[in-house]
């Protein structure tokens, strides 16, 4: 038996039958056949709160002037709040199941990253999770096509950036490629042919390598690459 493996998924679709739910309940299957603990935060099923605001926090370091980043670098935040942040913290793996809304995350899921994450003191390749890794799950109800560099959605890499690198890679995780899910809701044979595809990638996820994203020493002292590929353009070559 494999050593064992501490998983968190963060799940936001509102339906508990849809395909997203599908991903979720065949996740759980598979991490629990292999003998691993599974947490799940199911956004929805929670009614997390999608909006930071100043009751975030028990109290406020400066009640004349609120500056999330800085009342975050306090400690204070509530009990719903720093519960997500206990499960992060435990997790070796962090799997977000969600599907592309307007070019982006469901609020609820944005929320969750506006009201959980904060700016560890260190960040990207020296940062605090740089021992975890992370994978994003996303469905869409467009085919792959759109969604390449000449698509009409743009290239769908690209697009996830902001959660791949500017959140997850941010925060030192290692990131894994993504899991797209195409097409979806055209037809049931889509439908089971990429879950099956979802259910023989996890069998074997933790032997997968991360992207290789740049070190803050290819940046520089400005934050500017120094003649290599910048990150942007390493995952924008993904398709």
């Amino acid at each position: 038996m494999s050593e064992k493996k501490k998983i968190l998924i963060i799940y936001a679709h509102p339906e508990p039958k849809s395909f997203n739910g599908a991903l979720l309940n065949k996740a759980i299957e598979i991490f629990q056949n292999q003998e691993h603990e599974v947490k799940v935060s199911d956004l929805y099923e929670m009614n997390f709160q999608a909006v930071a605001t100043k009751k975030d926090f028990t109290s406020l370091k400066n009640p004349e002037f609120f500056k999330m980043q800085l009342e975050q670098r306090q400690n204070n935040m509530i009990d719903e709040i720093k519960n997500e942040q206990k499960k992060v913290e435990w997790a070796d793996l962090v799997i977000f199941i969600f599907p592309l809304w307007w070019s982006g995350l469901p609020a609820i899921l944005k929320g969750w990253f506006d009201r959980v994450f904060y700016q560890w003191p260190k960040l990207y390749d020296q940062g605090v999770f740089k021992e975890k890794k992370s994978l994003l799950s996303v469905s869409t109800g467009a085919p792959r096509s759109l969604y390449t560099e000449r698509g009409l959605n743009g290239n769908i890499s690209k697009i996830l950036y902001s959660i791949t690198h500017g959140c997850l890679y941010f925060c030192g995780f290692q990131v894994l490629p993504t899991s797209y899910h195409y097409s979806v809701g055209q037809s049931e044979k889509i439908a089971e042919e990429c879950l099956l595809s979802w259910e023989e990638r996890l069998k074997n996820i933790f032997d997968e390598k991360p992207l290789n994203f740049n070190g803050l020493k290819d940046y520089g002292e400005r934050g500017l690459s120094q003649g290599k590929k910048t990150d942007l353009e390493i995952i924008g070559e993904l398709l």
